[in-house]
């Protein structure tokens, strides 16, 4: 299980990565709307958090290793479900706005796509 969800994430990471360093102009408007619609944050939140808990209480422990990357991966999506239903709905949108930028995009692509090659290719054998 532990080699198929390096490799679901590692791909999952490098073309999301991909894809927010190329799209991004059509992304900030999309992620824009997302920060508005409670309803659909709420709906993605609660899909984010059965994810995130079938990650965390499939692997528990926080590690160096490709078992605790990917824990790492799964408490972040609780986190993050977590705070898109709890907190005011205000907070949300101002923190959401507040990483919409180009700068991110740059960042966050570029921190998916190291972190994708390092679990895909762990995952397929290449290193």
């Amino acid at each position: 299980m532990e080699i198929f969800l390096a490799k679901l994430l590692g791909l999952y990471f490098i073309i999301m990565g991909v894809m927010s360093l190329l799209r991004r102009k059509s992304i900030i408007p999309a992620i824009r709307e997302f920060a508005s619609n409670t309803g659909l944050r709420f709906v993605i939140a609660a899909i984010e958090l059965v994810a995130g808990l079938a990650i965390v209480i499939a692997y528990p422990q926080v590690s160096v290793s490709l078992a605790g990357i990917i824990s790492l991966v799964g408490y972040m999506m609780v986190i993050e479900s977590l705070v898109y239903m709890a907190m005011p709905a205000k907070f949300v949108q101002h923190f959401i706005r507040s990483f919409n930028k180009p700068m991110w995009y740059h960042a966050g692509g570029a921190l998916a796509i190291v972190a994708g090659i390092y679990l895909a290719g762990t995952a397929f054998g290449y290193f």
